[in-house]
This record gives structure tokens, C-alpha cells and sequence, in this order.
């Protein structure tokens, strides 16, 4: 009884996969649904497996993930330190704080035709496009966690003699980190989203072209298999960040 009870601890986050699958498969048999626009569970796997074994899948998935990473890591590093900048210095937030928070929800893709003419159409201007994406985020959860920090532990570390850079490594940053960790969980899958889109709009590598190459050409097996790949990428990312910021927060208290 208790191996069955951690089992399904293990297994009860996931339960609703195999019930997308089963009425996938369902609806693929029924003939409600043409088989080139829903091809079985069994064509899908095949072309993905065909396709991974060929080597052309993970060339695809590994620019795609170099680009994204490459783009997180500079829309986060920037996010984080004018985030604090934001909290911490009054004329920078008086200066800027309504460009940010204005320029939130304005659709960055418009500018993507602006970034492919400085930067060109290869990788370039998908890791400036993926940065500029990231960085609001990660700048607003900074922001709003350091100005979330108890004033009173701010002034104990300040009575204590601590420095500004001494207050921001050992009080800002720990009291702020489960905010900033949060918002760069938020950022990766929206870094990762505008890659494939962009990559969709004009390029010749990784899997937003794999995808659009194989809607465009009527190979919808290849297609789904494709979206499949996304998935299975943006979950390890996703994982391997949970892990990483779980030891971050573990090793700062």
C-alpha cells in the first residue's frame, strides 16, 4: 500500500498526458478528422524517431536551445541588475521605472524587422530578439522582490556598519532571490517561444523552421514531431532551471 501511495505521488502530476494521448488517438481512428491533419500517435512517433536517429532533429533542437540560452542569460544578467537598480536607486526609477512598466505589454515582435536589419537574419538578431523578451520580466520580478525586502532588515544590516555592496550580497539579493528565481522561470519559455517564432518568419535552422518547413510541405506527422521536440526541450530547460534554483536558494540560506 505505501509503494502504491509513492507511486502516484511520483505519477499523479503526469496523469493527464496519457489522457491527451488517448483521445488524441481516439480522434485520429475516428475519421472525424482527416489523417494528413491528425495523423496517429504511431506516425507521429515514427517521424520523430526517424528523425532523431537521422540527426536532423537535434541539430535543429540545439540551435534552437544555444539561442535561447544565449538569450536568457543576457536579458536575465541585464534583468537582475536593473531590477535593483529600479528598487534601489531613486533617479534611476523615477527615469525609468515608467519605460519599463509601460513598454511591458507592448508586443516586442514589432520591433524583430529593426533587430534582423542591425543584426542580420542568422542567430544574431534571434538572441537579441529572445533577450529583449526576457529582460522585461525578470526586470519586473527584481523590482517588485527587492522592494518587497522588510525595511527593518535593511536597517539592521545598515546599523551593523554593512556597505552597500555588503547590504546587496548579503541582504538584498537573499531576501529578494524567490522573486527573481520565479521571474526567470517565467522568462525561459517566453525566450524559447520567440526563437521558434522567429526561426518560423525567416530562417533555415532549428525548430521553428523544422516545424514551418514541415506544415508548408503537408508533412504533418513531421510537424507534430517537431512540436513534440519543443516540448520535450522547453521541459528539460525548464527542469534543469528548477534544479539550479533550488540549489541556488538551498546554498543562500
Amino acid at each position: 500500500m505505501i509503494a502504491l501511495k509513492r507511486i502516484w505521488a511520483g505519477t499523479r502530476a503526469w496523469y493527464s498526458v496519457p489522457l491527451v494521448l488517448l483521445l488524441w488517438q481516439c480522434l485520429a481512428l475516428s475519421g472525424l478528422i482527416s489523417p494528413r491533419v491528425l495523423p496517429s500517435l504511431g506516425k507521429v512517433l515514427a517521424a520523430f524517431v526517424d528523425d532523431l536517429l537521422s540527426g536532423n532533429l537535434p541539430y535543429h533542437a540545439l540551435i534552437t536551445t544555444e539561442r535561447t540560452l544565449a538569450g536568457f542569460a543576457i536579458g536575465s544578467v541585464a534583468g537582475v541588475l536593473i531590477g535593483f537598480a529600479l528598487a534601489r536607486v531613486k533617479w534611476f526609477e523615477y527615469l525609468f521605472e515608467p519605460v519599463f512598466f509601460a513598454g511591458y505589454p507592448v508586443p516586442k515582435i514589432a520591433l524583430f524587422p529593426i533587430l534582423t536589419f542591425v543584426f542580420g537574419i542568422g542567430s544574431p538578431s534571434k538572441i537579441a530578439f529572445a533577450a529583449l523578451e526576457c529582460l522585461y520580466p525578470v526586470v519586473v520580478a527584481t523590482h517588485l522582490a527587492s522592494r518587497a525586502t522588510a525595511r527593518e532588515i535593511v536597517w539592521a544590516g545598515q546599523n551593523m556598519g554593512m556597505s552597500q555592496g555588503a547590504l546587496l550580497r548579503h541582504v538584498l539579493i537573499p531576501a529578494a532571490l524567490p522573486g527573481i528565481l520565479n521571474g526567470l522561470r517565467i522568462a525561459l519559455p517566453i525566450g524559447m517561444t520567440v526563437v521558434i517564432v522567429t526561426e518560423m518568419i525567416g530562417d533555415t535552422h532549428g525548430l521553428g523552421f523544422y516545424v514551418a518547413f514541415a506544415g508548408a510541405s503537408f508533412r504533418y506527422d513531421r510537424l507534430y514531431a517537431g512540436m513534440l521536440a519543443v516540448g520535450l526541450v522547453g521541459l528539460v530547460l525548464d527542469r534543469i532551471l528548477l534544479f539550479v534554483s533550488r540549489w541556488v536558494s538551498h546554498d543562500a540560506h
